[in-house]
């Protein structure tokens, strides 16, 4: 299932994919901050997956990671205990994960969303719209464009924007 996410991530445009087994292994902190971007089955199951993302817009500059002056520590012995230190909290006072979400917008998150559950329930010519307007949302990004937004609008348009009759609300799995 690992090799199907990994190159299923590459089809989205995402750094980070995941299934839903392992978004419920998340904390309810975490998952707040992850998005399900579709709902597919993969080659030899019927059986619907939804798979997520956690939002990471990467190519920015962060402050270089340094020890505390004179504490003799070196930075391994620094991030271990910063993980050990962990809370809840971190998911919205941790300024790395704060920057790497920056894009993810309410705005966005409403759009794409929206577009979602639109797309999933059938209601494509709604879906449509606020696919569109999620991805332009997300013009500001590495990519400049949102590529789940992108890899529903592409799925939705060859099939000439009409939801097949018997539509299940997922689709398999492809990967290229």
């Amino acid at each position: 299932m690992a090799a199907r996410m990994e190159a299923a991530s590459r089809q989205f445009g995402l750094s980070i994919l995941m299934t839903e087994r392992f978004h419920e292994l998340l904390s309810p902190e975490a998952q707040r901050y992850c998005r399900k971007v579709d709902v597919v089955t993969v080659k030899g199951s019927n059986i619907p997956m939804p798979i997520y993302t956690y939002e990471t817009m990467q190519n920015q500059i962060f402050p270089a990671l340094q020890v505390p002056k004179f504490s003799g520590l070196d930075l391994k012995t620094v991030l271990s205990q910063q993980a050990l230190d962990y809370t809840p909290l971190d998911w919205t006072q941790d300024p790395d994960l704060v920057q790497l979400r920056i894009q993810s917008t309410l705005a966005f998150r409403t759009a794409f969303d929206g577009g979602l559950q639109c797309y999933l329930s059938g209601q494509w010519y709604q879906a449509r719209t606020l696919l569109e307007q999620a991805d332009l949302l997300m013009s500001g990004n590495d990519s400049g464009f949102d590529g789940p937004s992108r890899v529903l609008l592409q799925y939705m348009r060859a099939r000439d924007w009409i939801c097949p009759e018997g539509w299940k609300g997922c689709r398999p799995l492809t990967s290229k």
